[in-house]
């Protein structure tokens, strides 16, 4: 019969025994590794090994093309202003109207819109949340408004493969622009399809990597 007893007592036996093999000077060497290997994980992870690293855009400056799945932008030039008369728009005191021209084509097999969506296609370019356009660092104070430079009435559609002379407008604080450079993020797109309540066919371009940085000094006209 076994007893309880003897059972706890052959446990501590071999406790002891693993605990003297652990610290003798054969198992020094395993020790030291792995103190080694767990030395460098924290170090890795405090350093922000785990992170996703941060998307590094291409600096660009007027006339520079970029070019993506879903469209192509050309900035050409930008201006800060208080109104837009042929427009109807005004800024408030403290603000200021960021005018940036761009030569916009699609390039995809289907007509997108600019600043609202087409049959079955949100291309999110501008006036949207996470829009694929959109001034750098500032906290603007309405949603952006897009109109063809050539005076034409009406919403802006892009047909695939014409390119287009379109004209962005934000409302910005003043003082984000003391400088007169205006900065555009240009971002990619991922195109998604409709799932519940959306038809297949239903297909949303939504915000992804930061491409590009467009840099341009801004004529201002009071």
């Amino acid at each position: 019969m076994i007893r309880v007893r003897d059972v706890t007592g052959r446990a501590r036996d071999a406790a002891v025994r693993a605990s003297r093999a652990a610290v003798s000077r054969r198992a020094a060497p395993v020790w030291v590794s792995a103190g080694a290997v767990a030395a460098a994980v924290v170090t890795f992870i405090a350093m922000g090994g785990l992170d996703r690293s941060e998307v590094v855009p291409t600096l660009l400056a007027a006339g520079d093309e970029v070019r993506m799945p879903l469209y192509a932008v050309t900035v050409l030039d930008a201006e800060l202003t208080d109104e837009v008369e042929e427009e109807s728009m005004s800024a408030d005191p403290g603000e200021t109207l960021v005018i940036v021209t761009v030569r916009l084509e699609n390039l995809t097999d289907r007509p997108i819109g600019v600043g609202r969506a087409a049959d079955k296609v949100e291309a999110n370019l501008v006036g949207f949340n996470d829009p694929l356009l959109n001034l750098t660092g500032v906290t603007l104070t309405d949603s952006a408004q897009a109109w063809r430079s050539d005076g034409s009435a009406g919403t802006v559609f892009l047909q695939p493969g014409v390119p287009s002379e379109v004209t962005l407008a934000w409302t910005a604080p003043e003082d984000a622009f003391i400088d007169g450079v205006v900065e555009l993020d240009v971002y990619d797109a991922v195109e998604t399809h409709g799932q519940i309540l959306i038809s297949a066919d239903h297909i949303n371009w939504q915000r992804g990597d930061l491409a590009a940085r467009v840099t341009v000094d801004a004529e201002v006209r009071r």
